[in-house]
């Protein structure tokens, strides 16, 4: 069962993930979309177990990663969270989901990156006090 919070939330949105790959899928705007909610809620779950020195709410209610991982190396500089890897992770959110001018097909190198952003994110926050 999963709990009403971003870190279980999260977990489950990873092992959707990784069952998803394990199929050999190869719908990449999808699959990059996953590895920016699974990535943002990670760093959401983070910020909201590990820091109570002052209102995030803000942070918890926008989709800009740059921004929370620019406030958790603030708080953690041990964490040396990747703000640019994240700020184009976080563009996939809209650019792969909606048509317009910023419709974005990724393509498998895209989705490698976006992979490995996520993973280095996770073990950094895994490992992390």
């Amino acid at each position: 069962m999963i709990k009403n919070n971003y870190l279980d939330i999260a977990k489950n949105d990873l092992d959707y993930l990784e069952s998803v790959l394990a199929t050999g899928s190869t719908f990449y705007n999808q699959l990059a979309v996953q590895c920016q909610q699974v990535t943002e809620k990670y760093l959401k779950g983070y910020l909201d177990t590990h820091y109570f020195e002052e209102d995030v709410s803000d942070l918890l209610r926008k989709h800009n990663m740059k921004k929370i991982a620019s406030r958790l190396n603030e708080i953690y500089p041990e964490l040396n969270l990747d703000t640019i890897g994240l700020a184009y992770l976080t563009d996939f959110y809209f650019d792969a989901r909606y048509p317009g001018d910023d419709f974005y097909t990724v393509t498998k190198s895209d989705f490698d990156k976006c992979l490995e952003i996520m993973y280095d994110t996770l073990k950094k926050l895994k490992t992390a006090p």
